[in-house]
């Protein structure tokens, strides 16, 4: 097996979540192709593995899919969150997970205060045409953008760059 080919799959889901982002971004949606894109790759990326604890990188997505399944049904997050976060759980299994959400919560933290000041500096104006949707007062959180942030941040104390 080409040493390059695990490396070439973790390029290939943080691809995922890149476009999960931009699709979010564009049109608050994000498509179930990409989260099942990742689990995929993420399966074959333990399969590649030596030493992949497989138990951890099982129990990290269901509990994360549980307990996104009650924020889901409370209205508190969507549906492509849910399935998105559940799908980078099996990357980072139980050990990265709570780096992960951490990393996710700051910079959601970070989007909700740089949307609200910009939606309140635009409230009353005149929109123009070529403003993105995300900018009106009502639109809701784009939080794929949120979660790239944490997958970002995990992928750094995960694998840091020396």
């Amino acid at each position: 097996m080409p040493e390059w080919l695990p490396l070439a799959l973790a390029f290939a889901g943080l691809s995922c979540v890149v476009a999960a982002a931009i699709c979010d971004l564009r049109a608050f949606e994000i498509p179930d192709g990409l989260s099942i894109a990742l689990l995929v790759l993420a399966l074959a990326y333990g399969l590649l593995t030596p030493g992949f604890n497989w138990l951890s990188h099982i129990a990290a997505p269901v509990g994360v899919f549980a307990f996104g399944l009650l924020l889901f049904a409370k209205g508190w997050m969507g549906g492509g969150d849910v399935k998105l976060l559940t799908a980078i759980a099996a990357w980072t299994g139980l050990a990265g997970l709570l780096p992960f959400l951490v990393g996710v919560s700051l910079a959601g933290g970070v989007l909700a205060l740089v949307l609200i000041v910009a939606r309140r500096a635009l409230a009353g104006r005149p929109s123009p045409r070529n403003l993105p949707r995300m900018f009106a007062a009502d639109a809701p959180l784009p939080y794929a953008v949120a979660i790239l942030g944490g997958v970002l941040w995990w992928a750094n104390v995960a694998w840091p760059v020396a």
